[in-house]
């Protein structure tokens, strides 16, 4: 073998133990990084972060389709504040937009995220919406 040869073998050794070492003692920190509750739904509440997995009941003010008309839009109220909820395509807008209406509780479990710079709940299944019989309006 060259000497440049060995360098580069050297070289490569040293990173694949490098990565190795960052795998075993940071592994599991970074699989959860942006899963705040460790897939466990939290209560919703206004101090409630991106990345968190949370859950709420709130009734439905408006629901529309995004203009491209794939994705559904829901405004709900929770606790005085105007929610949207993104339910894409792919988690069963089209069969959802059917079963809710305005006026409806519905429970929603879904991840927070930022759009435009505000908070909203992105649905990852259409099993994540609940419509809700049982509760009376105050």
């Amino acid at each position: 073998m060259e000497k440049e040869e060995k360098v580069v073998v050297v070289l490569l050794v040293m990173t694949l133990f490098s990565l190795s070492t960052a795998y075993v003692f940071f592994g599991s920190e970074l699989a959860e990084a942006g899963q705040k509750s460790g897939g466990e739904a939290l209560q919703y509440t206004h101090e409630s972060e991106v990345g968190e997995k949370v859950t709420l009941d709130a009734e439905v003010l408006s629901k529309r389709f995004t203009y491209k008309g794939e994705h559904l839009l829901l405004e709900v109220d929770f606790d005085s504040e105007v929610l949207s909820v993104f339910i894409p395509k792919t988690a069963g807008a089209e069969a959802l937009n059917g079963s809710i209406n305005e006026g409806d509780f519905i429970g929603i479990t879904g991840i927070i995220s930022e759009y435009k710079g505000k908070k909203e709940i992105r649905v990852e299944r259409k099993e994540d919406i609940t419509l809700k019989k049982d509760i009376i309006m105050k």
